[in-house]
């Protein structure tokens, strides 16, 4: 850069721009993190509740198995969400929450339909739920890694 710092030429100008969106662009992806360990965390604790719940409703023994799964998912992730705890005010967009929305409409949607049509539990129902769930958490999670 030039001793004067109020002239500085077009090829100096051009460089700091780069290296600020450069910048710019690491900070992004740095916010992005947090909210994709959030919907993968989602993805994993949703489909295992899924089959949790068809083996609650299938064998009647299965809450306690169902309590300590969803738990140590639970506990693994409350231990990394807090690592990123600077970058994930940035992270939480409105693309966040429109995805946060459509994972716990159909959250909702798979558990009543499941315990409403199948109360004594459907592995044809359970599986595909589980699956579709664990899909929409890791999209979201894609999702906000990609943008």
């Amino acid at each position: 850069m030039n001793e004067n710092a109020g002239n500085i030429s077009a090829t100096e100008a051009r460089e700091l721009l780069a290296k600020a969106d450069s910048l710019g662009a690491t900070s992004i992806n740095a916010a992005a993190w947090p909210v994709a360990v959030l919907f993968t965390s989602l993805a994993i604790m949703g489909s295992l509740l899924m089959i949790g719940m068809h083996i609650v409703l299938h064998t009647g023994y299965g809450a306690a198995l169902l309590a300590c799964s969803v738990g140590a998912w639970g506990a693994v992730t409350a231990c990394i969400w807090p690592m990123f705890q600077r970058s994930t005010k940035a992270g939480y967009t409105k693309r966040f929450f429109t995805s946060l929305i459509a994972y716990f409409a159909l959250y909702v949607v798979a558990l009543v339909g499941g315990t409403y049509f199948f109360p004594d539990g459907n592995l044809w129902f359970f599986i595909p739920a589980a699956i579709a769930l664990a899909a929409i958490g890791l999209a979201a999670a894609f999702r906000e890694l990609l943008a």
